[in-house]
C-alpha cells in the first residue's frame, strides 16, 4: 500500500504501532524492515521528505485488520481510538 502526504506523523506512528502484524517498508537495497516502533526508519522517512512529514511511503502488511486500520487512518484520520466503532 502506498501512502502519500502524511503530515501528522505522531498520530500515523500510533496507528502503525497498534498493528498486530509487521508493517514492512522496503529499503532501496531490497531489504524489508518492520516500521513498527522503528525510530531510525521513521527519521529516515521524514528526512527524505525534507522535514514536512512523510510525502510518500510504501508499506506492506499481511494482516487484513491492519490493512483496514491503515486505510481508515488515511480516509478518516486518527480519532484517538484504535478500536473499530460499532454502528
Amino acid at each position: 500500500m502506498k501512502l502519500f502526504n502524511i503530515h501528522n506523523t505522531e498520530n500515523f506512528y500510533k496507528v502503525i504501532d497498534a498493528c498486530k502484524a509487521p508493517v514492512l517498508v522496503s529499503a532501496s537495497d531490497g531489504r524489508s524492515e518492520d516500521f513498527r516502533n522503528n525510530t531510525l526508519l521513521r527519521e529516515l522517512a521524514e528526512s527524505a521528505s525534507q522535514g514536512d512529514g512523510i510525502s510518500e511511503i510504501e508499506l506492506h502488511t499481511t494482516c487484513a485488520e491492519d490493512m483496514i486500520r491503515l486505510i481508515d487512518y488515511m480516509t478518516y484520520g486518527y480519532s484517538g481510538s484504535l478500536e473499530k466503532k460499532s454502528a
